[in-house]
């Protein structure tokens, strides 16, 4: 008989989500596996999507016209109708623009994300650059500071990450903001805290202190999908190569080398762990009789900030929201990783390794975030997708 494993966990959820419960948890499970079905892609490129595209999102289809009032002799010209409202362009076509116009404007833009109204939004640094976002078809919006001065600010935080002080704090370009915003967690008010966030502020107005509710984990805990001696983990995508591999996060990986379902059915045995630095492993999967594909994603990407999302993990099932950001630097109580993607989509224990998706396109596999329920201002990290298949010289199955 065979066995499905699933990317996508999202039918059942645990009932004891809401309570703060910090990482690692290895309560043991006793949820079903379900199936996961995915496609090979040829190639990874950030924001260059490898197969079919999304279709459009379309506005109404056409506008009324004003009722005519009075008789209209029946020779007579009738009024023309109103065109129909231009088509939107879908989020990969926005993403694909966003990537042509930041890579031609180089020095003179910021970064950029998709706005409420679904609009590209390029932050740009001078009028000829507006200009050229303009004939693009997109929203130029002029901000002081140039990506160059923001990453070298990144830079020379992220030197300082995993020492004295950082632990609990998160940092990151945010394009909305045009600064590099610091998250310092309430309560963080300890001696050395306070002496980096002085050697942060020293940067001057690129970089932005902000307060936030609490420190991100990594989000290890009871529940269904795969586990390792009692430890349960979320699925991200089926990887393959020379053979196929369950693709999910380091630091679920580094916990223990055999994986099972949670049906106890065998999976396979760690292949590549990678935590802290990055957060991201592989299992081989051994058992043929395991039935793995990658459900209805088709390609890998990375979305403009904006872009609506969705997250699939054990725990919580399917949560929803938006990319905050790219290249986040995190400073677990466990080490500090960087490169990560930043959303506002609740995660809990259970979920890491998990999938991060927007329509057909993969993104991300769940690390950590806000634990203890998904309150507002929630904050969530994920390991980029295409890292792991680069480095790992695998394609989507």
């Amino acid at each position: 008989m065979q066995v499905a494993l699933r990317t996508s966990l999202a039918t059942q959820h645990d009932a004891d989500t809401t309570r703060r419960v910090p990482p690692p948890i290895p309560p043991s499970c006793r949820r079903r596996s379900q199936h996961c079905r995915w496609r090979k892609v040829d190639e990874v490129n950030r924001g260059v999507h490898l197969k079919r595209a999304l279709p459009p999102i379309l506005t109404a289809a056409a506008l009324v016209a004003p009722p005519v009032f009075g008789t209209v002799p029946a020779t007579a010209a009738q009024p023309a109708q109103p065109a129909a409202a231009p088509a939107k362009p879908s989020p990969k076509a926005l993403t694909a623009l966003s990537d042509r116009l930041t890579s031609k404007l180089g020095a003179q833009q910021a970064g950029s994300y998709i706005d409420r109204a679904g609009n590209l939004v390029v932050n740009v640094t001078s009028a000829a650059a507006a200009q050229q976002v303009k004939a693009a078809g997109a929203t130029p919006r002029t901000v002081a500071h140039g990506g160059g001065p923001l990453a070298a600010a990144k830079s020379k935080l992220d030197r300082l990450a995993g020492g004295a002080g950082t632990k609990g704090l998160s940092w990151g370009v945010d394009v909305y903001s045009n600064s590099v915003v610091v998250n310092v967690p309430k309560g963080a008010d300890g001696a050395a805290t306070a002496a980096f966030v002085k050697k942060a502020r020293a940067l001057g107005d690129t970089v932005k202190i902000k307060q936030v509710a609490a420190a991100p984990r990594l989000t290890l805990g009871p529940g269904e999908a795969i586990l390792t001696g009692g430890s349960r983990c979320s699925v991200s995508a089926i990887g393959t190569g020379s053979g196929d591999y369950v693709v999910t996060a380091g630091h679920c990986t580094n916990i223990g080398s055999s994986w099972t379902t949670s049906g106890g059915e065998q999976v396979g045995t760690v292949a590549a762990s990678r935590f802290p630095g990055n957060d991201y492993g592989t299992i081989r999967v051994t058992n043929s009789s395991l039935q793995v594909s990658n459900d209805n994603l088709t390609d890998v990407g990375r979305p403009a900030a904006g872009t609506q999302i969705i997250k699939k993990g054990s725990t919580t099932g399917t949560t929803s929201g938006t990319i905050v950001g790219y290249d986040r630097t995190v400073n677990y109580q466990e080490g500090s990783v960087s490169g990560l993607i930043e959303t506002n989509a609740c995660v809990q224990p259970g979920d890491s390794g998990g999938s991060l998706q927007s329509g057909s396109t993969a993104i991300g596999i769940t690390s950590g975030g806000t634990t203890g329920g998904c309150g507002g201002n929630f904050q969530s990290f994920f390991q980029p997708l295409d890292v792991v298949l680069q480095g790992q010289g695998l394609t989507l199955k």
